[in-house]
């Protein structure tokens, strides 16, 4: 028969099943059994025992940790692919009649762990759910750190697409009686999977969960009520969150639904390869997200970061975020509302932390600092015209709710109550009263020390507390004689006793009663502010998302400022028209000055530019450039030029070998053709392409027939009709132009001198000559034997053209014997001021191997 409490953890555990049961005693989460074992083995803490299982007569595997150290191990947890089972205590061990009550009041999955140190501040994880209803197919994602919820319609391809481009950490589908429930999700998502039962998709349940979760009465206005798939992929996210979030006690926020076609689409690998994002490199400051960041709060961080990946393509929305900035950075006013943003805490995410209630006296005193500060913000931007600033000046500055947090709470309150004052005074006459009780109790016990010292004559006796014995009186061992007859011994210690009288555990009395009233009263309060804050957690939401826009705005007038920037032209028909203009993350990160200014134009008479010159010369950097200072623009901010004038854009596609999927077993050729299918199938005359090195993972000849089938599709289609980078080694391509009208070349040029050459890194038109890919294989160290041989096949190679051996290998002939272009080519890669004695030697034989 096993003990109660055991009985509690097994019935508790019963009802979890697939999942880590972290069980709550006292300051503790405990495991047992195998989840003891687990838990030692994945975060290294030590597995110990406990009494014998009256059953097996064996002990009991135990592991576990402090309460206060949860969030630094769930992170851990999930990494290792658990699921987490939550099970605290729900009353008060002092008044619980017989065994504590436990329960388990959360569920911690990959796309619910969203506090302490799994989500930095500038973070978003989502959670999604996936459904279709025939061909028609719908996802719904929620970001559980801010309980804002939005969701999509469309086909299977750009639903699944945007899936993979807004990388949730879990994706929610329906239970597949075929067994094949997670194959609908892309392996692109990189997310965990979790199955759900059927009834949580179909439309009763998903209507019921919506109304109740959303607090709406009718889904017209959600514009669901002829959107099947995406009803139930909403309605069952909302039941899953539910299940997960036993304690979330406000309304989510439902933001509606969107279509891709609504955004310049940048899918997941553009944004890596274009170095927009990335989240796991060490780098962060040549990433455009981060390098150009000047938001002041964590929360308009996080948008600047969403708008970076979801440039919008509506005309007035791009004008009116210019408006914005413009009129900020003419003004000056975005100095004062930055360092006024700057003291604001994160309104959204402190409106999630509410949600879920999990929000401390702390926290709600951070919203009313906040709500103090929102009129000054408001009255800064007051006279401000544009569109978009006015919309946030009209924000509401949540006056109520911050009164009342300020009137009732201490000014930097403790995390919890009972760590001190929390409740301010005045607020409840019994608190104060009781907090008298305690003040005089003190002040009794600092008087009855000094008291007790003349009486007895001990000088170095004192007065102490502790948990086990509460208040006593102290004195050295070697007085012990000198004590009272009044005097109760209570402990004995090395060097000293410890004694009680009855005064003072009648004072220990009155001032822990206090104590333990003051406590009680003010966890209620709390409680009862926590309500009615969390009642207008949807407005805090809302005033965040304000702050966070304007946040935003500041940010880019303040790099603007900074930095020089221009206000982009939107032009009427597709075009690319960038003047002197530099790379966003280079010209940040390098000293002032040595950022390259490049110009490109491309319209419907030059819609493809082919770019040739040598490696390291910049090609690929000029693509970056290109793609980094389009996605800006379209996002809203000015941009590093003299100019810049583009048309906005419906898709950003590219072909970047550094982004290659090559560790999920994708071959670079095979990547390559999917990124040109992708280009040729789906461009319109709306796309903006950025292609290097197409051809490069086949034989040079079948490389060189792709790359030029592919421009000239590019070029003819009436459709799939871009504008195009595309950067190339081959340099058979540059007479493409010829015969494409709307295609010409650009190239990066080089300088040679004696010790070399030099890059100039500044684009120019008309093609390379040469590749110079000897001298930069001698810049990298190659021995000079081995680029003087190189030197003598190249010249051959050159005069001949490349034959190819008939061998299934493909291995080029290297019957290279004509010694005149070969000397020159050597001469010209030989730098005579850096060869040691040795390689002047080996050069010399080969000198003779030309002509022998």
């Amino acid at each position: 028969m096993s003990t109660p409490l055991m009985e509690q953890y097994l019935k508790e555990r019963e009802k979890h099943p697939g999942k880590l049961l972290l069980f709550q005693m006292g300051d503790f989460f405990e495991t047992f059994f195998d989840d003891a074992a687990t838990l030692s083995r994945v975060l290294g803490i030590t597995l110990t025992s406990r009494d014998l299982d009256r059953e097996t007569g064996d002990r009991i595997p135990l592991a576990g940790f402090p309460v206060h150290a949860l969030d630094n191990y769930l992170p851990r947890l999930i990494r290792a692919g658990f699921r987490i089972a939550i099970c605290e205590q729900t009353e008060d061990p002092s008044k619980a009649k017989k065994l504590v009550r436990r329960e388990v009041t959360e569920i911690i999955t990959p796309g619910t762990l969203v506090s302490g140190q799994a989500l930095g501040e500038r973070e978003t994880a989502l959670l999604a759910s996936l459904h279709s209803a025939g061909d028609r197919w719908a996802a719904a994602f929620c970001d559980l750190s801010t309980g804002s919820v939005d969701a999509l319609r469309g086909t299977r391809e750009t639903v699944l697409e945007e899936l993979v481009r807004r990388a949730p950490r879990e994706i929610l589908v329906q239970d597949d009686p075929a067994g094949d429930s997670a194959g609908a999700v892309p392996p692109a998502a990189s997310a965990a999977v979790s199955v759900l039962e059927s009834w949580r998709f179909g439309v009763a349940a998903a209507t019921d969960c919506i109304r109740r979760r959303l607090r709406v009465s009718a889904l017209e206005g959600l514009g669901l009520e002829d959107a099947p798939e995406a009803l139930g992929a909403l309605g069952a996210l909302l039941s899953y969150v539910e299940d997960v979030k036993r304690s979330l006690s406000a309304s989510l926020e439902f933001t509606g639904l969107y279509s891709p076609s609504d955004i310049l689409v940048i899918d997941r690998t553009s944004a890596l390869a274009l170095d927009l994002v990335d989240t796991s490199g060490p780098d962060r400051e040549v990433v455009l997200a981060d390098a150009t960041d000047r938001t002041s709060t964590p929360g308009g961080g996080r948008m600047y970061r969403n708008w970076l990946l979801s440039p919008p393509r509506d005309r007035a929305e791009i004008s009116s975020r210019y408006d914005a900035v413009e009129e900020l950075l003419n003004t000056g006013i975005w100095r004062g509302v930055s360092e006024l943003l700057a003291s604001c805490c994160d309104l959204e995410r402190q409106a999630g932390r509410l949600m879920t209630a999990k929000s401390t006296p702390r926290d709600l005193y951070s919203i009313g600092a906040t709500a103090a500060l929102l009129p000054g913000l408001v009255q800064e931007i007051s006279s401000c015209g544009s569109v978009q600033l006015a919309a946030v000046s009209s924000m509401d500055t949540l006056d109520d709710l911050g009164t009342e947090i300020r009137r009732v709470l201490v000014p930097d309150p403790p995390a919890k109550p009972g760590g001190g004052d929390t409740i301010a005074k005045g607020v409840s006459a019994e608190l104060d009263e009781l907090r008298e009780a305690r003040h005089g109790g003190r002040s009794w016990l600092s008087g009855i020390e000094e008291k007790e010292r003349r009486e007895t004559g001990i000088q170095k006796l004192s007065i102490g507390f502790n948990r086990v014995f509460g208040y006593y009186i102290e004195v050295p061992r070697s007085m012990s004689g000198m004590v009272p007859d009044r005097y109760v011994r209570r402990q004995t210690l090395t060097g000293s006793e410890r004694y009680s009288t009855p005064e003072l555990r009648e004072m220990e009395s009155k001032i822990l009663r206090a104590e333990e009233g003051i406590e009680r009263l003010e966890r209620e309060m709390v409680e009862k502010l926590r309500g009615e804050v969390a009642a207008g957690a949807s407005r805090i939401r809302n005033t965040g998302m304000l702050l966070s826009r304007l946040d935003v705005f500041c940010g880019m007038a303040r790099l603007a400022s900074e930095r020089a920037y221009v206000r982009p032209v939107l032009a009427d028909s597709p075009c690319f028209r960038l003047e002197d203009g530099r790379h966003p993350v280079l010209d940040l990160i390098l000293p002032s000055g040595e950022c390259v200014p490049n110009s490109i134009r491309m319209d419907a008479d030059r819609r493809i530019l082919i770019i040739t010159g040598p490696n390291m010369a910049g090609k690929s950097t000029l693509l970056r450039q290109a793609a980094q200072t389009l996605t800006m623009a379209q996002a809203g901010s000015f941009v590093p030029a003299a100019s810049f004038a583009f048309s906005p854009v419906d898709r950003l596609f590219t072909r970047i070998g550094s982004a290659d999927r090559l560790a999920r077993g994708q071959s670079t050729f095979l990547l390559e053709m999917a990124d040109a299918a992708a280009v040729l199938n789906q461009s319109t005359p709306e796309s903006f392409a950025v292609i290097d090195e197409m051809g490069r993972g086949t034989s040079t000849y079948d490389g060189l027939a792709l790359a030029g089938a592919i421009l000239e599709s590019l070029h003819d289609s009436p459709v799939h009709r871009p504008l195009v980078l595309f950067a190339t080694h081959y340099h058979e391509l540059t007479r493409l132009p010829a015969d494409l009208k709307a295609a010409a070349n650009l190239n990066v040029p080089v300088k040679e001198t004696r010790s070399g050459i030099v890059f100039l890194y500044r684009a120019a038109e008309g093609p390379a000559d040469r590749s110079y890919g000897i001298h930069v294989a001698a810049m990298a160290g190659v021995p000079p034997a081995v680029t003087a041989r190189a030197a003598r096949i190249l010249a051959r190679l050159e005069k001949d053209g490349l034959s190819r051996a008939d061998s299934t290998d493909g291995q080029m002939s290297m019957d290279f014997d004509s010694p005149s272009d070969a000397l020159v080519q050597l001469l010209r890669s030989v730098s005579p001021d850096t060869l040691t004695p040795r390689e002047a030697q080996q050069i010399l034989y080969e000198l003779r191997g030309m002509i022998d």
